[in-house]
């Protein structure tokens, strides 16, 4: 009776061991540092962003989610951006900073300033989009009508006619969602006034 269950114990032993040893053995799905933003970001490459923003550019939507940055209007002034969120990442993610004249504009009581930031991958696919317009002006009487005219007839067709009053605004899309926040100037900030935040947030796949 000793003697068969030292044998049992031995085979238990011998038995997971080998099961360990296979499991060690077994490849494991790594995901690449590119893998890893695009799942941060949201961004799927299987996916058809066929929507463009709604952000314009001189008449048009400046691009489409996924689209080559060399399919940009060739006007569109931007730059390399070395404190982007991913400069750590380059060349794999290129970040760029555009202050294009197109997104600054002089009021007749005041200005608006913006500043576009986005990101793509080596292959030149923008994935990651976000704006912010510095308006040195006062929402009130015709000034508030003259700077809600430039931007929902100069840069977003798609804002509400009462965007003014509910300052908060999101456009969604089959695979992203345009969000927008109007709020007045912080007030260390050197400019009084108001600013408005753009961003396109990605939907990202269930269970992830």
């Amino acid at each position: 009776m000793k003697k068969l269950l030292i044998a049992i114990c031995m085979l238990a032993v011998s038995c997971t061991g080998s099961h360990t040893s296979k499991q060690a053995d077994s490849p494991k799905a790594t995901l690449t540092l590119l893998d890893s933003i695009f799942l941060t970001e949201g961004f799927d490459t299987t996916a058809a962003y066929t929507d463009p923003v709604c952000l314009q550019y001189k008449g048009k939507p400046l691009l489409t989610i996924g689209e080559n940055v060399k399919k940009l209007d060739t006007t569109f002034s931007y730059r390399y951006d070395p404190n982007g969120k991913y400069d750590r990442h380059f060349p794999t993610i290129t970040d760029c900073l555009s202050l294009d004249d197109y997104y600054s504009v002089t009021l007749s009581t005041g200005s608006i300033s913006g500043a576009l930031y986005f990101s793509a991958d080596k292959q030149g696919r923008v994935f990651r989009l976000h704006g912010q317009w510095i308006i040195d002006a006062e929402l009130v009487d015709t000034s508030g009508m003259e700077i809600m005219n430039f931007l929902t007839t100069k840069y977003f067709h798609c804002l509400p006619p009462d965007f003014k009053g509910r300052k908060n605004f999101e456009l969604t899309h089959k695979n992203y969602t345009e969000k927008f926040k109007l709020y007045p100037s912080p007030e260390n900030s050197s400019i009084s006034g108001w600013r408005l935040d753009y961003s396109v947030v990605l939907t990202k796949k269930e269970g992830l």
